[in-house]
């Protein structure tokens, strides 16, 4: 078992980085989600004023 982790180090490492920023990511849209302030430009034209960034001004 320790040789085929030995054998593999690299790609397991490469992997563990990758799911950590895929993590990081993902954790970043839902607190920008829960916080109503992700994906709204402001522009009330494009989105027609229905969303809550427009509605609070």
């Amino acid at each position: 078992m320790f040789a085929w982790i030995a054998d593999n180090a690299a790609t397991i490492i490469a992997l563990a980085v990758l799911l950590a920023v895929v993590g990081i990511a993902v954790f970043s849209v839902v607190k920008q989600k829960k916080s109503k302030k992700g994906g709204c430009t402001g522009n009330c034209a494009a989105c027609g004023g229905c969303c809550p960034y427009c509605k609070d001004k």
